[in-house]
């Protein structure tokens, strides 16, 4: 049965034996513009050891890595992703909006000397956005998030065009692909039985109820569910969600917790000390030191 064999699947991929990973959130975007390769290498130098990336398709296809749906919010361009061919992308700055700050990634109120990647003279790897296909080349020493961020009916779905990308880089035991929408989580397992995935909305949810009904009846749940890790904020509105409960239950049904997206020390330190898995950060360079500091920093092994 398919569920048997994703199951099956993720017995085989010792996700919840890595731990901590630090997965550097948007390429680290307090540090660097998000999503471009300047970033990712950034990110590798300051010794992160994982990059959570968002995924979109071009007009043409191309699959790149950018958190919206609109270039606006980083470049110096206009319109939706989809609408707007790699050709077209590619020539836009995205560093454009960037001021180097640990409040934030992007912002409007700056004075001009302040956007320091409009200067000609650091026009490059820090202005272009990332495709996914690069990222699977040039990092092959770094465990990798994809978050599909678009699927049908809005756009062209490109989950299996992502599957296909992922195993041409024989990349599947360094990613996981996640989504804030059930359908592209389903699509993408329905493509590849060999991709890991993280669990979906509704399936986090499923757990957290379930746990209201009794840590054994979650346990039992979660061990029969296709994904190999819960990636959750440590509040969902006035929920908790990334509790010792959640953690240790998730473990018991062998799950790992990723928790995001965690820019506080303080708070690093008490997630990890409560167990969880991975954490994702915008800022890598201080996350990586506070994760050697207090427990095991994860760091993928290519064979």
């Amino acid at each position: 049965m398919l569920i048997d064999r994703l199951v099956l699947a993720f017995v085989e991929s010792g996700w919840i034996d890595r731990r901590v990973i630090s997965y550097a959130h948007r390429g680290g975007s307090y540090e660097a513009p998000s999503s471009t390769i300047g970033a990712l290498e950034h990110a590798r130098q300051v010794g992160a050891s994982a990059l959570e990336l968002d995924v979109h398709s071009t007009a043409d296809g191309v699959l790149i890595c950018c958190h919206d749906d609109v270039v606006d919010t980083t470049t110096n361009g206009r319109g939706k992703v989809s609408k707007l061919t790699w050709d077209e992308i590619s020539e836009l700055n995205a560093g454009y909006w960037f001021i180097p700050s640990s409040k934030g990634s992007v912002a409007r109120a700056g004075s001009e000397d302040d956007y320091i990647f409009r200067d000609p003279a650091n026009v490059g790897k820090m202005t272009r956005l990332a495709r996914v296909d690069e990222v699977l080349e040039g990092f092959p020493d770094r465990i990798i998030n994809f978050d599909i961020k678009s699927t049908a009916p809005s756009v062209e779905p490109y989950e299996e065009k992502l599957a296909k990308l992922i195993l041409d880089y024989e990349a599947q035991d360094r990613v996981i692909v996640s989504s804030f929408l059930d359908s592209a989580i389903w699509r993408l397992r329905q493509c590849n039985l060999g991709i890991f995935t993280a669990a979906a909305p509704g399936e986090i949810s499923e757990f957290y109820f379930a746990l209201a009904s009794g840590t054994q009846s979650a346990i039992e749940l979660a061990k029969h569910c296709p994904y190999v890790a819960f990636q959750i904020p440590r509040f969902h509105g006035e929920i908790e969600l990334a509790t010792e409960q959640f953690i240790k239950s998730a473990h018991a049904s062998g799950k790992a917790v990723h928790a995001w997206t965690i820019n506080d020390p303080a708070e690093m330190e008490m997630l990890i000390d409560l167990g969880v898995d991975g954490i994702m950060s915008d800022l890598p360079s201080v996350m990586v030191p506070v994760i050697k500091q207090r427990a095991t920093h994860y760091l993928y092994m290519p064979n």
